[in-house]
């Protein structure tokens, strides 16, 4: 798949699925705008993805944040071809350890960003007829115990994907991935046993079709195929990358 020329913005691409995303993204040509909540996370992450990069710093859980970075990095970038909202947060506990303060964290970070950094891109993105990416979860597809308020954010961000599918086109294409258990630092501590990573990543192995998990890259590379002219037939998608969790059995 070829970039060259395209200019893309990668929310939360620090670490994990998001800087795998900006790495493929900026070895397939294009120029990329690194989002992470803090310049120094930014900074770092630059440092090794190279300079046909742009710094994009802030808190995407604030609709303010969101305007002004999507508008900085637009204009940093000189126009804009692929939004890629990534950034989010992870919360594990039961209903009644749920409170406000947890909900408003996940929400906040994996729905309500997600919309306005869509909202901030919008003029760029239907002057290029561009399209985004929105990375959604396995757990946007099933239900889960004790992670009730990330289950309804990704429940939230894949009907969030169809909804904005159907009113932007056909300017704009929208699609989502829906990836399962992924090897990444918000994974291990988030299913660590015990604080034990290690054995809460083996569970999660034993859970999947295939055996294991999946890895950042591989993630990476389905989202730049969405994003890309040979899936422009693809529209309003929530693309399954969970090695057969929700098929049942």
């Amino acid at each position: 798949m070829d970039f060259t020329g395209k200019k893309v913005i990668v929310t939360g691409a620090t670490r994990g699925i998001g800087y795998a995303t900006a790495e493929a993204f900026l070895r397939a040509g294009a120029r990329v705008a690194v989002n992470g909540r803090s310049q120094a996370s930014v900074d770092a992450a630059m440092a090794t993805l190279g300079s046909n990069t742009v710094s994009a710093p802030g808190d995407i859980s604030k609709a303010d944040v969101c305007q002004a970075m999507v508008t900085d990095a637009v204009e940093a970038l000189g126009g804009l071809n692929v939004l890629v909202t990534n950034a989010g947060v992870f919360f594990r506990g039961s209903i009644e350890e749920t409170d406000e303060a947890a909900w408003d964290y996940v929400l906040d970070a994996n729905l309500k960003g997600l919309f306005f950094c869509s909202r901030a891109a919008l003029p760029a993105l239907k002057a290029s007829k561009g399209n985004i990416v929105h990375v959604a979860s396995e757990s946007g597809l099933n239900g889960y115990a004790e992670t009730t308020a990330y289950c309804a954010s990704k429940g939230a961000v894949v009907n969030l994907t169809r909804s904005m599918a159907i009113e932007l086109a056909p300017d704009v294409r929208v699609n989502c991935v829906c990836p399962g258990a992924v090897e990444t630092d918000m994974a291990r501590a988030g299913f660590a046993i015990d604080g034990d990573e290690e054995a809460g990543l083996d569970r999660q192995r034993s859970q999947y079709p295939v055996g294991r998990i999946g890895t950042p890259e591989e993630v990476a590379k389905a989202i730049l195929y969405l994003a890309s002219d040979d899936a422009g037939f693809i529209n309003a998608a929530a693309l399954p990358m969970e090695g057969g969790a929700t098929a049942g059995g």
